[in-house]
Order: C-alpha cells, then sequence, then structure tokens
C-alpha cells in the first residue's frame, strides 16, 4: 500500500485518542484547543516519531499536557503543572540545537528554517503554560495568549519545516527566500502584534504579516509545484496539492486579517480567523503536507 496511506492509518489512533480528550473539556476556545492538542499527539510524532527515549517522553509529556485541558483540570496551577513537562521537552530540543549552533556555527537559512521547527513549539509551550496558569503576559487577553501558543505549535512548526525540506529538494531563489522571509517573518508579528497591543509603532504588524505571508506564499507554490511532479503516487501528488493549496488560501486570510487596520473590509474577524484558517494550517496544509513528504522521502531519509 501507498507510504502516504499506510502513516495516515498508523496515526488514526492518536488522532481518535486527542478527540477523545477535547470532548470532555468544560470551557470556552474548544476548537481552539482541539487544533492546538493536533500539533504535539499527532504532527509532531507522524514527523518525528515516538520510538526513541526522548521521543517517547515527549509524547508522554504531550499526552499530559492534553489532560490539562480534560476534566481532570481547570486553568490554574494544577493545569500548569501539567503542562510544564511538554515545556520541559521542548525546551531539551532547543538545547540540541544551541549546541550544534556552538559546534558547528550559524548554520544557513534554509537549516535554520528546518531548525527552526524545532524551536518555535517551545515559545508556544512557554505560552501554553502561562495560559494555563492564568499568566497574563504583558496584560495580553487569555485568548490570544492561548492562539499564541497555538500558532507558535502550528505555523512554528510546519512552516518552517517544510519551508527547508522545499529548499532542500529544490534549492532556487524562491524557496530560499521563503525560509529567509519566514526566519525574518516570524518574529516581526511577534514584535507587531506586541506593538499593536501597547499602541507604538503601528506600522509594525502589517509589516511583518506581508513578510511572513510572502515567505508562506513561496511554500505553497513550492507545495504545488512538487504536487504536479509526475514520477510521484497519485496520493503523494494529491497530499502536496491540498497542502500548498491550504497554505495559500490560508495565507491570503492571514494577509486580510494582517491588514485589518489598513483595507479593514477584508479582515475576517478573530472566530472566523481560527476556524478557517486554524483549520486549513492543520488538517489541510500541516497533515496532509506532512505525509506526503514522508511518503516522497526515501526511508534512510526520513526523520
Amino acid at each position: 500500500m501507498n507510504d502516504f496511506m499506510d502513516a495516515l492509518k498508523a496515526w488514526v489512533k492518536p488522532l481518535i485518542w486527542s478527540t477523545a480528550v477535547l470532548m470532555l473539556v468544560l470551557e470556552d476556545a474548544v476548537f481552539v484547543k482541539a487544533l492546538l492538542l493536533f500539533s504535539p499527539l499527532m504532527l509532531m510524532p507522524l514527523w518525528c516519531g515516538t520510538k526513541r527515549p526522548r521521543q517517547k517522553f515527549e509524547y508522554v509529556a504531550a499526552m499530559m499536557m492534553a489532560g490539562s485541558f480534560s476534566f481532570l483540570s481547570t486553568p490554574g496551577i494544577q493545569a500548569a503543572w501539567l503542562a510544564v513537562p511538554w515545556l520541559v521537552a521542548r525546551l531539551f530540543v532547543v538545547k540540541d540545537v544551541s549546541m550544534a549552533w556552538n559546534k558547528r556555527g550559524m548554520p544557513s537559512a534554509v537549516t535554520a528554517c528546518e531548525q527552526a521547527a524545532a524551536i518555535f513549539p517551545a515559545v508556544g509551550a512557554a505560552w501554553l503554560v502561562a495560559y494555563q496558569a492564568k499568566w497574563t503576559p504583558w496584560g495580553f487577553d487569555p485568548l490570544i495568549v492561548l492562539l499564541t501558543a497555538a500558532h507558535f505549535h502550528h505555523a512554528g512548526f510546519t512552516l518552517p519545516l517544510m519551508a527547508g525540506l522545499n529548499a532542500k529538494a529544490k534549492p532556487s531563489l524562491l524557496t530560499k527566500g521563503s525560509c529567509i522571509a519566514i526566519l525574518a517573518g516570524v518574529p516581526l508579528v511577534a514584535i507587531g502584534i506586541t506593538c499593536t497591543h501597547f499602541g507604538v509603532l503601528p506600522f509594525v504588524e502589517p509589516f511583518g504579516v506581508t513578510v511572513l505571508v510572502l515567505g508562506a506564499l513561496g511554500v505553497a507554490v513550492s507545495q504545488l509545484r512538487r504536487g504536479l511532479e509526475a514520477p510521484q503516487p497519485t496520493m503523494t501528488r494529491f497530499g502536496f496539492l491540498v497542502s500548498g493549496a491550504s497554505l495559500l488560501f490560508a495565507m491570503l486570510l492571514a494577509l486580510g486579517f494582517g491588514l485589518r487596520y489598513v483595507i479593514p473590509n477584508f479582515a475576517l474577524t478573530m472566530p472566523q480567523m481560527w476556524m478557517i484558517h486554524g483549520t486549513l494550517n492543520a488538517f489541510g496544509f500541516g497533515l496532509c503536507g506532512i505525509l506526503a513528504w514522508r511518503a516522497s522521502l526515501k526511508p534512510d531519509v526520513r526523520p
């Protein structure tokens, strides 16, 4: 059977498990939490595996973190402690990347983009612990804290990962430029949102969003191109096409939202964004993209 379908079937159980956990959630913003859990319980294990001791620890930590959203706990110190192991697991990964930089020097933009996929979820884990502990860094609304955690677990993982994979598979101005734009765009957006929150430098957020969207559109085009390559199995090509098209649409929505203060008519509301943009990123771009890449890479070069 095609590797694409094999990988999908192998990870149906974690998806069912995470869905069952979310059925027990007692609070608001259930959909955002479901999307957040989809990355550590489905996407990350699917790409990184769960066989090695470190990976097993990460998966157990992710399940504990999922428990912090269930009936077992409500936001507060108990929920925060359940999320801490996941933060520790991600910080171990950051430590590994830092040691590699110290040993080999600063990497190329392409390698740095792939490594950013390991680093950014640690930022999301820190915001998740803050949300569960009822902390509101810099006075941000709790929903914004949760959305930040979810964003760094999805766009912070799949976007730089696939940008790096495309740049390694087909080096070009487009793929390398996408890596640079994503590496610059993620911190620019974070700085811009903070500036908007404090009512200063209002141009930073739309500028950062534009840079990030340009990088993401480059990834979308690269995924679509890969899906049109004839030698690959039909399901693998389908995965790349769905991934690229989903990212293309999702980032156009993100551009409209990022420019909401400049062109308000093109922006969706916040709930519409996490329902439509979030779903496209998690399932269309993320899941289909990772399955397609797993199927297209040779077994000896898979993670």
